[in-house]
């Protein structure tokens, strides 16, 4: 598992890849420096939550002053197009709410056509449809030669983008993903060790009455102790060497790892989708291919959430379950 000591560090050695990183402020405040510092003779655009934009002015006026100063040539009205923006074109950025106010400022960043890019919570005002936006557009620039570090979102965010995800443990940062040839990854899937065995899978009894077997996942919260039926659970993931099962938008921590667990819910239409995900088929509303290395699903579920899919797991799901 790689790491490094800090988040300099990881920005020094990392320096031609593109490097997503689950932190607070105060690291993405540090990594903000480093990026600033490192690339400082490269053509670059940064995008700050707190990047609220000129509120008297117009969504057109604003992307028509930053197209000029870029002076790349770039299209202001293209860039309306891009990110879902033409309906909100006359509108004064005051009346933008934070969904409109974030598609904005990548379009911002669209018409400098950046080398590199510095993100902070890239995904968090986003809702799917303008997620889905977003990310396409960070998967063509990234096709395109261009770099990208994100910062201050969750793990879960992180993955969805093309590169390697980081977390931090006492400023020390490690990673959770690594791309390779084949599209799947090395970091840890299935809590502390990364290990797991199929064995007896946890929460499965088998009734001597009937013949029947029950299936059950267990979780805990708190001091209580959840039993889950496999058709209440929507997927199940691994973050920070713990293992959550989710229910309903809401996420409950397991014991058991995600070997023992993909072992248990085959039978029941789970599948695999990536080192740290298992994911309810019957759950998937979309699949998204972003470039030729960039899957994601996004979910019927409470929150719609959108999971990653490696891309080599991505054909053996389709033939699996025979999707079209």
């Amino acid at each position: 598992m790689r790491s490094y000591d800090s988040v300099e560090s990881l920005i020094d050695a990392e320096e031609s890849s593109n490097i997503h990183i689950e932190c607070g402020q105060p690291i993405t405040m540090r990594a903000l420096a480093r990026v600033r510092e490192r690339y400082a003779a490269r053509r670059c655009a940064y995008y700050l939550r707190s990047d609220q934009g000129f509120d008297r002015e117009s969504v057109r006026s604003y992307l028509r002053f930053f197209a000029a100063l870029a002076g790349t040539g770039a299209d202001p009205e293209a860039a309306l197009d891009h990110f879902g923006l033409r309906a909100d074109a006359r509108t004064t950025i005051s009346k933008l709410d934070d969904e409109r106010r974030a598609l904005m400022n990548f379009a911002r960043m669209s018409l400098f056509e950046p080398e590199v890019c510095f993100c902070e919570y890239p995904l968090g005002c986003l809702g799917p449809q303008s997620r889905s936006l977003v990310l396409r557009w960070i998967a063509e620039a990234t096709e395109r030669g261009a770099l990208f570090v994100t910062t201050g979102q969750p793990l879960r965010d992180a993955l969805l983008m093309p590169g390697t995800a980081w977390w931090i443990e006492d400023d020390r940062c490690i990673a959770a993903q690594t791309e390779t040839g084949d599209g799947e990854d090395d970091g840890p899937g299935d809590g502390a060790d990364g290990t797991g065995t199929a064995g007896d899978a946890p929460g499965s009894e088998d009734d001597d009455a009937d013949g029947m077997e029950v299936v059950k996942v267990v979780c805990k919260s708190g001091a209580t102790t959840l039993l889950f039926d496999p058709r209440e659970i929507d997927f199940i993931e691994s973050i920070n060497r713990s293992n959550y099962v989710s229910v309903r938008g809401e996420r409950y921590q397991t014991a058991a790892t995600l070997d023992e667990l993909e072992a248990m819910l085959g039978r029941f239409g789970f599948f695999r989708c990536h080192r740290s995900y298992i994911v309810n088929v019957q759950k998937i509303a979309r699949m998204e291919r972003f470039t030729r290395n960039s899957f994601n699903l996004t979910l019927s579920d409470a929150a719609q959430s959108t999971i990653p899919l490696a891309k080599g797991r991505a054909a053996a799901m389709r033939e699996h379950f025979r999707l079209r």
